[in-house]
């Protein structure tokens, strides 16, 4: 499966409406890693991708903010469903599912709101 990806999440949209449990994505250290390159190659010109510092373009949210403003315990749905909520200038670029989940599983380590499974 592919997902059309944009990450500047704001409450309100489609993508915060409840979570369907299938949703849950894996949350492990080699999922995280391939999600540190795709956040690299196609989101860090834009947004912090570290879990500290400031975005090199200020109307694109770091990634813990970009966490925290998932709704429920999974950030998942926003990305597979090619829900497209964007900040100016975003470009458009589509992920094969294990990318997906790596930078689910990525978005997830750099945020304060989950922590990481074992």
């Amino acid at each position: 499966m592919a997902a059309l990806v944009g990450l500047a999440l704001a409450g309100g949209t489609p993508a915060a409406q409840a979570m369907p449990a299938d949703a849950q994505r894996p949350d492990n250290a080699a999922s995280a890693a391939i999600g540190k390159q795709v956040a690299q190659r196609h989101c860090g010109g834009c947004h912090a991708i570290e879990a500290s510092g400031a975005s090199p373009n200020p109307k694109a949210p770091p990634f813990p903010l970009i966490a925290e403003r998932y709704p429920g315990d999974n950030p998942a749905p926003v990305l597979i469903d090619g829900t497209v909520v964007r900040h100016p200038g975003m470009p458009e670029f589509t992920l094969i599912e294990h990318e997906t989940d790596g930078l689910v599983a990525y978005i997830r380590r750099v945020s304060r709101r989950w922590k990481p499974a074992s």
